[in-house]
């Protein structure tokens, strides 16, 4: 399938053998930097649009993702690490005309996963791909004194690769899982690993990122 037709086709594609190849191509250690501080994990847009099979924006990896993503937390919860959920919702704005269609706050489709929203300990309500643009992401973060941010969810190469960017920016320590965020396919998926792991943060797997947390 060619590079400039990636957005075109969904596939099932979050395997053990992509992870492993992900893995080896693009993990090249923790960042020092992550040796301190507190941690929190951001839950980008775990919603039913994207979650649900009968959802236009249904992504096939959904769920092994979901049950991953249940483990992770569960995880989480025990040792206690606060997770941040985002709850996407569009009317009006860009996004409406770059995609053709809206995401209503009061619609069905756009609520967060009932397989996942009770692990939540706060959730965001965002209008673009950025978690913090608009949003109290940052001054939440300060005030718990945040130091590293563990990005999963959807979609690994628009709202999740993008919230990554912009808290890297913004002076915070960066994980992102492999297996922890999917998107439409592979093309899209890796490509966001790429550039990630070059400038932005780890790219190490969900349970790489548990022994860390055990460790801290």
């Amino acid at each position: 399938m060619a590079s400039n037709l990636s957005y075109m086709y969904k596939e099932d594609y979050l395997t053990d053998e992509f992870i492993v190849s992900m893995h080896e191509k693009y993990f090249k250690g923790w960042n020092r930097l992550l040796n301190r501080g507190r941690n929190v994990i951001l839950g980008i847009d775990l919603q039913n649009y994207f979650l649900k099979e009968e959802e236009k924006a249904y992504l096939p990896s959904a769920p092994i993702l979901i049950e991953k993503l249940r483990d992770f937390y569960e995880f989480a919860k025990k040792i206690g690490v606060d997770i941040i959920f985002t709850r996407h919702c569009h009317e009006g704005n860009i996004l409406k005309r770059w995609w053709g269609s809206s995401m209503p706050c009061n619609s069905t489709s756009t609520n967060l996963h009932s397989n996942l929203v009770d692990f939540a300990d706060i959730i965001l309500e965002k209008d673009t791909y950025d978690a913090f643009y608009g949003t109290k992401l940052q001054d939440i973060l300060r005030e718990k004194r945040v130091k590293n941010i563990i990005v999963t969810g959807v979609m690994t190469h628009l709202c999740c690769e993008t919230t990554a960017r912009e808290a890297f920016v913004r002076g915070f320590n960066v994980l992102f899982p492999i297996d922890g965020t999917i998107t439409q396919n592979v093309e899209l998926h890796e490509g966001t690993i790429r550039a990630i792991s070059h400038g932005f943060a780890p790219v190490p797997t969900l349970k790489e990122v548990k022994a860390w947390l055990k460790m801290r």
